[in-house]
Order: C-alpha cells, then sequence, then structure tokens
C-alpha cells in the first residue's frame, strides 16, 4: 500500500486533464484485438484528430481528438482541446483532420467548461456519425475508447466500465483503459457502436485509470447547439458558466455547518463533503528539536479554463507544530517561518490581479490568533477571486496551529463568508 504522500501525490494528480500534445509521431494506429477490430472499422470514418491552429504562424498549438456526432456535421470534443480558441479568437482557429489526411475548418458553436465539453461544426452535409447511447452501461462491460494519441494516428483502446466516480463534484465514468494525451475529446462507445463517454482525462502514475465525461452531458450540449447559435464571445460565456460553477459550490458549502476534527487540544475545518479528500501525516524526526503533524485536504475537482489557469478550487491544510527542547524565541521563528509558507499560490499576471492583503489580530477568550486574508482578481472574468486564509494561534509558547485556507474562483461576498466561518471553526482547549 502506498503512505499518505504517495496517494496524496496521486489524488493531486487526478484532477490533471489530458493536456494536448504538440509532439510529433509515426502515422501509424495501435493493434487493436479481434473484439475491437469490428468497432473501429464502423467507427473511423467518424473519427477526427483537432487542431488549434497559431494563426500568425500556420503551426498547431494544441491538438485533441473528436467525432462526427450529426449528419450535418456538429463535432464533439473537450473543452480543454478549443479553449484557446475560445478565449482568443483572434490568435488561434480550429481545424480536424481525419484518418486519410484530409482536413478543413471547425466553427466553435458551444462550450460547458464544468464538464470539460465542445460542440463544433463541420461546413458539410450528410455526413456519417457516431450516435450517443441511452442509458448506462453495467460494471463490467467492455467499452473501447477512440483518439489520437501523441499524434501517432487514429487509435482503439479497450477497456472497462467501471461505473460513475463515487467521490466527484460533478459525474464521471471510471473506465479502465490506456488513455492517452492527444485522445482528449474522442470517443468511448459500447459494443453496439453508440458512444457512452467522451475521453477526458487520467489518473497520472496509475495502471489505466482514465475517466470519462458521461455521455448525457455531450447529448445536452449537442441539443443546445443545434438550437441556436455561437454566443458573441466565449469569454463571456466561460466567466458565465465559471460564475454559476462557483454559485452552486458556495450554496452546497455554506448551507450545513463546516464540519471539524480535533488535534490534540485544537479543533480545526474537516472535509465538507466527499469531494474533499484529507489526508495525514507526521513529521517528527528524533534528532529535531521539534515535532509536526500535518493534515491537508485537496479537492477532487479542479475546472480548466487555460494553459495558464485551473479553478473552482477548495483545499486547506493544517499543521500543529510542537517544541521538544527550543525556547519561546527560537519557536516563534519557527512558526514565523511555517506562517509565511503559502504552498499553494502560483503568478499568472495574465490572467489576476496582484493580491491585496490584510493582516490582524483576533482575540478569543483562550488567547489571539493572527490571520492574514489575501485577495485577488480575475482580469478576463470579472466577478470571481482567489482567497487565501492564514492563520497562526498565539496562545501558547511552544505549541501552535498554522492552518492555510485556499479558495479559487469564489464571488466575493461568498468567499468572505466561508473565511469567516472557517476561522470561527478553529477553536482549542488550554
Amino acid at each position: 500500500m502506498p503512505g499518505p504522500s504517495a496517494r496524496l501525490r496521486a489524488a493531486l494528480a487526478a484532477s490533471l486533464l489530458l493536456a494536448a500534445t504538440t509532439a510529433a509521431g509515426a502515422d501509424a494506429a495501435a493493434p487493436v484485438s479481434s473484439a475491437a477490430r469490428p468497432v473501429f472499422e464502423r467507427s473511423k470514418d467518424k473519427l477526427l484528430q483537432l487542431r488549434a491552429i497559431h494563426n500568425a504562424t500556420g503551426s498547431q498549438a494544441a491538438i485533441g481528438s473528436g467525432f462526427v456526432a450529426s449528419a450535418d456535421g456538429l463535432v464533439v470534443s473537450n473543452y480543454h482541446v478549443v479553449a484557446k480558441v475560445a478565449l482568443e479568437p483572434e490568435l488561434y482557429a480550429m481545424e480536424f483532420v481525419r484518418g486519410d489526411g484530409t482536413r478543413g475548418p471547425l466553427a466553435l458553436l458551444a462550450v460547458d467548461v464544468v464538464h470539460d465539453l465542445a460542440v463544433l461544426r463541420i461546413d458539410a452535409r450528410g455526413l456519417p456519425f457516431l450516435k450517443l447511447r441511452d442509458g448506462r452501461l453495467r460494471k463490467g462491460d467492455r467499452g473501447y475508447a477512440m483518439g489520437n494519441p501523441h499524434d501517432l494516428g487514429l487509435t482503439i483502446v479497450e477497456g472497462t466500465y467501471n461505473g460513475y466516480v463515487e467521490h466527484a463534484l460533478y459525474p464521471q465514468i471510471h473506465f479502465t483503459g490506456a488513455i492517452n494525451a492527444g485522445m482528449s475529446g474522442g470517443p468511448a462507445v459500447a459494443q453496439d457502436g453508440r458512444v457512452f463517454g467522451v475521453n477526458v482525462a487520467r489518473l497520472v502514475g496509475s495502471q489505466l485509470v482514465s475517466f470519462l465525461v458521461p455521455g448525457e452531458f455531450a447529448a445536452k450540449l449537442l441539443d443546445a447547439a443545434a438550437a441556436g447559435g455561437p454566443p458573441e464571445r466565449f469569454q463571456d460565456e466561460v466567466r458565465e458558466q465559471l460564475v454559476g460553477h462557483q454559485a452552486t459550490l458556495m450554496q452546497r458549502l455554506l448551507s450545513t455547518p463546516l464540519p471539524v476534527a480535533r488535534f490534540g487540544r485544537y479543533e480545526a475545518p474537516d472535509s465538507p463533503g466527499p469531494f474533499v479528500r484529507c489526508w495525514g501525516r507526521a513529521d517528527n524526526e528524533a534528532t529535531r528539536p521539534y515535532e509536526i503533524d500535518a493534515k491537508i485536504c485537496i479537492p477532487e475537482f479542479r475546472l480548466f479554463v487555460s494553459d495558464e489557469l485551473q479553478t473552482g478550487d477548495l483545499r486547506f491544510s493544517h499543521t500543529v507544530l510542537r517544541s521538544r527542547s527550543l525556547g519561546a524565541l527560537r519557536f516563534a521563528s519557527l512558526l514565523e517561518e511555517r506562517f509565511g509558507a503559502d504552498g499553494f499560490d502560483y503568478a499568472n499576471r495574465k490572467d489576476l490581479t496582484g493580491y491585496r492583503c490584510r493582516d490582524d489580530f483576533v482575540t478569543r477568550e483562550l488567547g489571539a490568533v493572527r490571520a492574514v486574508l489575501c485577495v485577488r482578481g480575475y482580469k478576463r472574468f470579472e466577478g470571481l477571486y482567489d482567497m487565501r486564509l492564514k492563520v497562526l494561534t498565539l496562545d501558547h509558547s511552544s505549541e501552535a496551529l498554522v492552518s492555510t485556507l485556499a479558495l479559487n474562483g469564489v464571488g466575493y461576498e461568498s468567499g468572505l463568508d466561508f473565511t469567516r466561518r472557517y476561522l470561527e471553526r478553529i477553536t482549542w482547549t488550554k
């Protein structure tokens, strides 16, 4: 069994999307089994490689996969495959490439950022297409994921349907099959050739643990795309969806009391639901003059917005430090060092403003806490903010709790409300 640190790395990796790759490779499909061969033969003329083209150079900037989903040219893929075109249409354009090498332009019609889906259109009619499947498969049923991994040519991967992921905030299918970068947006079909999911992600460092967007969400987006034209600006549509996501998430978080867990004489916030997983560890090296008990809680989801920006995040950590032989002054220096180390931040001046912080002391019945709240805004998505709260207890000269909360892509008032509740749940006994 892996230790907490290994499991933590795996959990963090679960939120990584299959980034579109720019690597070039041989134009050859992977070998297929006798069971997969007829499925591939029936599907291959409906499969596409999708490329985001940098207009200034004519070179590909991102690649993924997709499939024709209607006779009048509607194509399904992932949002993260088309994100450059959605957010910067003046710099990028979409094109498709068929298995026989023919290519052409694609028009972006609709996106679903939350479920990582996109619908595009080929300017053609009477096309062969893949049909979406009604109803779910049964756990253990065989499935076949198709796409263009690492620019190697159209490929089919045989795997197993393992139902919906138990701890996901939004429904995802657990697929035991080797989905790789470049297959993003390709179809996963049942034995009857109908699509039950769309390739979206894999668990990095795992053995054949992959994820699919359920076909029902692709069907809804196809209906929306067919019913109306594209928005005037996809950036505004992305913003609206991000704002809706954070409103739903924060309403869920604020509708019930935040759970707490005990750390010796301290109490601090615990996971607010199964979509946030917590991991603990001890760092008590015998030669060190202090010991550490730590807990980190990380979400099972993040929303891909662009290569530089992922959002919709909620994570926090608690660290209890206890002095073995440090005096009060040296222990205070240790706390200052730990308090200053955030660990959740990254720079992205293209999308985010700088942080503005407030550092204050809050008096409690049993002692004071130092609390620093930092807020930054989203430049392209008005009304969304990142917030960081850092808390340090000051009631004892040889023991303290350092707690850090990170909220990404939240509304200002709801984010402040949650940080207040978080701070209030940090308590201790003498």
